[in-house]
């Protein structure tokens, strides 16, 4: 059983942390309309939610089925925060995380892919197989990499050791992320929509889902063809995958990371295999 003491500074920062953002206003304070406080106590809340979580299912259901809970619906939170968090604790616990670290970026990797397939089902009044296949390569993927770091890993007790909740880390990483989003926003701004591969980058750099309703909006209106939806949500999985490789090397062990970048790798050819395949459907 988890000490009583455990859950007194996770339960009072979660609770101001929730408090602040109900009260914080929702329009932005910056000149170019970017910043919102609400979505800035909201993105700390949610990286909170996530440490606390995934400390708490770690020590309960063991390391492995831990892991895979923990970035599964932390990925369906928010697979970015997921995996910034995850950088954060697997810089701090050294080595020892890298295989259990591994199982949470691909399980919220999966959950981020499984959202982005539910949008595309429900998005749209007509749905097109040659859409819905982008996604089928990259989950069944990212679904044979659990099954089999799962069979590897050991479901060590100790795993989640030094990995307490802590805040100013958390408050570091809000940093760092408004930072790069305001930047990915501003450029967006200047690309305008005639950019729409470039601006469906930038935005797919934190969060696909944003990318995926706008751009199947702009399908069901007849502004995109069936074929350049099926190349831009390709482009939306790429830059979010390539965006928490650089959390993981930029925040994260050198171990977690390479460990990442190869999965990664996997998926990115079963997302090419998806591709073309989708190409030819349409």
């Amino acid at each position: 059983m988890l000490k009583t003491q455990y859950w007194i500074k996770p339960a009072i920062t979660l609770s101001v942390l929730g408090l602040l953002t109900w009260v914080a206003p929702v329009a932005p304070f910056d000149p170019w309309n970017l910043l919102s406080p609400k979505k800035i106590s909201m993105m700390i809340l949610v990286l909170a939610i996530i440490q606390a979580f995934g400390s708490t299912m770690a020590q309960y259901l063991g390391a492995r089925t831990g892991a895979i809970v923990t970035g599964f619906f932390g990925g369906l939170i928010s697979s970015t925060a997921t995996t910034a968090s995850l950088a954060r604790r697997s810089k701090l616990s050294g080595k020892g995380h890298s295989s259990g670290g591994l199982l949470t970026f691909l399980s919220a990797t999966g959950a981020m892919l499984l959202e982005g397939l539910a949008l595309v089902i429900t998005g749209t009044s007509e749905v097109h197989f040659s859409n819905v296949v982008i996604f089928i390569g990259p989950i069944l993927a990212t679904l044979a990499m659990i099954f089999v770091q799962y069979k590897n890993q050991s479901d060590r007790n100790d795993i989640s050791k030094g990995t307490g909740f802590l805040i100013l880390p958390i408050l570091k990483l809000t940093v760092f992320i408004v930072v790069i989003l305001s930047i990915s926003k501003i450029f967006q701004n200047l690309f305008g929509q005639n950019g729409l591969l470039v601006v469906t980058s930038l935005v797919s750099l934190f969060e696909i889902h944003g990318a995926v309703i706008a751009n199947l909006q702009l399908h069901e209106f007849e502004i995109v063809s069936v074929s350049l939806l099926s190349s831009l949500l390709a482009i939306s999985v790429v830059a979010s995958c390539i965006s928490k490789l650089l959390l993981l090397r930029t925040l994260g062990s050198p171990q977690l990371a390479r460990k990442a970048i190869r999965s990664t790798l996997y998926l990115f050819i079963s997302l090419a295999v998806s591709w073309t395949i989708s190409v030819n459907l349409a």
